[in-house]
């Protein structure tokens, strides 16, 4: 669906005005010096079980939540706080001639996605409809086109945000070999 973008290096920067209007899916991929085993066990340290109707299943607190079994990963960002736009992240490790690739999946949570949606197909519509009950007049349907424009940036901003914050700590982990200290 979506070319996985390369990150090369060390830094990963991505460009800011790009990342903020693409809609709220990213794929990445990236190489790390170590084997599948070792990568998949130092994500393991950091990754805590899913919690069970809200409350943490262990007092094990890892910087993501979720589950990692072989070769293959799904978790999310642990937050201090409630967003319905933390990015889902899935991926899977793939033996390389330089060590080891790693393709990470983000994207939002699969019932946020049908209501965002929905919400920006009414407005658009309601925009452009010759017989719109809620955008008659021509001022009205460009608030209705800022409108949606502004419920389109709802979504990808925060998870922009997120995504990033996720992922550096992603490429902290499989480029250093461990966890590090701080971010």
């Amino acid at each position: 669906m979506f070319e996985a973008e390369r990150i090369a290096g060390t830094d990963f920067e991505p460009r800011w005005l790009r990342e903020y209007l693409r809609p709220p899916f990213r794929k990445y991929e990236f190489t790390t010096p170590m084997s599948p085993a070792h990568a998949a066990r130092i994500l393991q340290e950091n990754v805590e079980p899913p919690r069970k109707w809200g409350w943490p299943t262990s007092s094990k607190r890892g910087y993501f939540e979720g589950k990692v079994a072989g070769s293959r990963f799904k978790f999310h960002r642990v937050a201090g706080y409630q967003n319905s736009f933390l990015p889902i992240i899935e991926g899977s490790f793939r033996r390389d001639a330089v060590g080891t690739l790693v393709t990470v999946n983000m994207r939002l949570v699969w019932l946020v996605v049908p209501i965002w949606i929905g919400i920006i197909v009414f407005l658009a519509w309601s925009s452009v409809s010759v017989d719109s009950v809620v955008a008659g007049p021509f001022g009205v349907r460009v608030v209705v086109i800022a409108m949606t424009l502004f419920i389109y940036l709802v979504a990808t901003v925060p998870f922009a945000i997120e995504s990033r914050i996720a992922m550096k700590r992603l490429l902290d982990l499989f480029r250093s070999g461990s966890a590090p200290l701080s971010l």
